[in-house]
């Protein structure tokens, strides 16, 4: 697929296909949680690529470790959309929890801020525009709570049941997660290890690998819109489902 293009080319190539079949997809309506999440989660991916790719043609400086929290960053993400496309009869379901977590947030944000006993907090806190919007905030969490809560009662920190691991093994992508999630949180936590012999994901393989899992969201937004592909368009799409560590080059 990228046998004619050199490195740089081959990721230009793939940063200009992404952001255009994003726009392509937005410019699709279908009403519902569905297009309303997964939209979100495209158009993150798509523009911390664009953000990425400044760093690698700009950067002056070793940009591998910020390279690597971008890519922990939408990794998690690109998992996220993935569990919410993995089964077709509960799209809608898993789409919908995530838009209505964000209910839960507002109000965790509040009990956050009540907590704390920083100058900003009590501002937040004392805020006369509290009383406006605050009744509204408590209804909408109310309404959504038992949807979030555990077994044991307490609402769970995330919007989804479980642990990233599972959301990878309900993608079929445990085998590629457990060596990501190695690699990349060394990155994320500052390891001393880490910090002595850098990053081991950067520069190409970083970039390559990004818009390989940025792809594995595009193809499946443009499969629930019913979007046709074309040539090129599916193979980066097929390229993007393999595993990334199956491969020898990038």
């Amino acid at each position: 697929m990228a046998s004619n293009l050199s490195h740089d080319q081959f990721l230009e190539s793939q940063r200009e296909i992404a952001n255009q079949f994003l726009s392509k997809l937005n410019n699709v309506p279908k009403p519902g949680p569905v297009a309303i999440a997964i939209e979100m989660i495209s158009r993150r991916l798509v523009e911390s690529g664009n953000s990425l790719d400044i760093l690698y043609r700009n950067s002056p400086h070793d940009w591998a470790f910020d390279g690597g929290s971008i890519l922990r960053t939408n990794y998690d993400l690109m998992l996220q959309g993935l569990y919410i496309m993995a089964d077709p009869a509960k799209w809608d379901e898993r789409a919908q929890l995530y838009l209505d977590f964000m209910k839960v947030e507002r109000k965790n944000r509040i009990d956050l801020m009540d907590s704390s006993v920083t100058d900003i907090a009590k501002h937040f806190s004392n805020s006369p525009k509290r009383t406006e919007v605050e009744p509204e905030i408590l209804k909408q969490f109310d309404a959504v709570k038992a949807k979030f809560m555990t077994k044991k009662g307490k609402l769970r920190k995330n919007w989804y049941p479980g642990s990233l691991r599972e959301l990878a093994k309900a993608s079929g992508l445990e085998p590629e997660y457990e060596l990501m999630q190695r690699f990349l949180s060394g990155v994320v936590h500052s390891s001393p290890l880490t910090l002595e012999e850098g990053p081991l994901v950067r520069d190409v393989f970083l970039m390559n690998w990004y818009w390989r899992f940025a792809f594995r969201i595009l193809g499946k937004y443009a499969e629930y819109k019913g979007v046709a592909l074309d040539e090129m368009e599916k193979a980066l799409i097929d390229n993007a489902r393999k595993n990334v560590f199956d491969g020898l080059s990038p």
